[in-house]
């Protein structure tokens, strides 16, 4: 059975919203609020991302069902992981050199929070918002990529402006991360490899908690103009390397031809 597009697209965005304000969600239990108080944030929260990552895999299946492996791919998960985390080093280098001639490291680092932050929390946002908002609700309507990234973008920009404290810090919180979401789907897009951007997202988490830059994404204009280095080069590379990788497949089916 083939679910019509606006199907598709109304249960990718149910789910999506569900995402976004899942601990909301959980919060009107009792036993969650309890276990918020007296459990580290990075326990609970864990919860949060697990049980919106099933959500997503739940909807993946009642879309179009298949095995576990049918599901990975429609997520990007099945796509090489070493030249991802070899993107990813060379992409975020001029936040990890910024920052390591302009800060002191982050003394007393906790590794659980740490790994919560920089690696878990990046995983898990990439496999809701690029793998399935994007991705999946791409595969599943056949629409252009540019008229299925706007419900994820939109909803990631909005589940982060609670880190501001003013409006004008949710606005710019709501501008960043919706153009980060853009540009992080665009990239999943080009190398059609979901691990590209969970390998970027975790090296610039990364080099943000390693030097304690801010506890929001806003950090000055130090870390907006190295992040946008970032984003640059990581566009850069993507556009010369898929561009030499689709040529060469090209000029390969050519000579295979008779």
């Amino acid at each position: 059975m083939r679910w019509r597009p606006s199907i598709v697209t109304l249960i990718t965005t149910t789910v999506l919203v569900l995402v976004t304000y899942i601990h909301k969600v959980l919060s009107f239990v009792a036993t969650y609020r309890e276990l918020h108080r007296h459990y580290p944030f990075y326990l609970i929260e864990s919860v949060d991302k697990i049980t919106g990552v099933i959500l997503c895999i739940v909807a993946i299946w009642l879309i179009r069902p298949t095995n576990l492996r049918g599901i990975a791919r429609d997520l990007g998960l099945d796509a090489p992981v070493l030249p991802a985390i070899a993107f990813a080093l060379v992409a975020s280098s001029p936040m990890l050199i910024g920052f390591a001639i302009t800060r002191s490291l982050t003394t007393h680092i906790q590794f659980l929070p740490l790994l919560f932050l920089t690696v878990f929390s990046p995983l898990v946002e990439e496999i809701e918002f690029r793998g399935f908002g994007v991705r999946q609700l791409q595969r599943g309507t056949g629409w252009l990529f540019w008229a299925t990234v706007w419900p994820s973008a939109i909803l990631f920009g909005l589940g982060h402006i609670e880190q501001g404290q003013t409006l004008q810090e949710k606005a710019i919180l709501f501008l960043l991360l919706g153009a980060g979401g853009v540009t992080f789907a665009w990239l999943v897009y080009r190398w059609q490899n979901l691990w590209v951007c969970v390998a970027l997202h975790i090296a610039m988490n990364l080099s943000w908690e390693l030097f304690s830059v801010s506890k929001t994404t806003i950090g000055g204009w130090l870390p907006f103009a190295l992040q946008s280095l970032t984003i640059m080069l990581a566009i850069l590379i993507t556009l010369y390397w898929t561009k030499a990788v689709a040529v060469t497949a090209r000029r390969n089916s050519n000579d295979a031809r008779p």
